[in-house]
């Protein structure tokens, strides 16, 4: 059934996924370099809070000279990516037949 929409939803996952992948590197990024509490640090935290959510706990943070690096966030966006990529593929050969 290939009609005008049909590329909607690879697109509407695509779109999501990029915003998870942007929201969750840039919560690793500013916990990395120890970012104060500032409105956009605290709407980036609300946001990645529930995406977060289910892999609290999985590994410990580790520490370098006073940077944290949030292990579990890393494996969150990786869980991410490769679910999204493989929902694409699932997509894109659904959308060939």
């Amino acid at each position: 059934m290939k009609g005008k929409n049909s590329g909607m939803l690879p697109k509407l996952v695509s779109i999501l996924l990029t915003f998870i992948q942007i929201i969750i590197t840039l919560y690793i990024l500013l916990k990395f370099f120890g970012a104060n509490n500032t409105p956009f640090v605290n709407l980036l935290n609300g946001l990645s809070e529930p995406i977060l959510h289910p892999f609290t706990g999985i590994f410990h943070p580790v520490a370098f000279n006073n940077r944290i690096l949030d292990l579990s966030a890393v494996f969150a966006l990786i869980v991410y990516s490769v679910i999204g990529f493989g929902l694409q593929k699932i997509l894109a050969v659904l959308r060939l037949k």
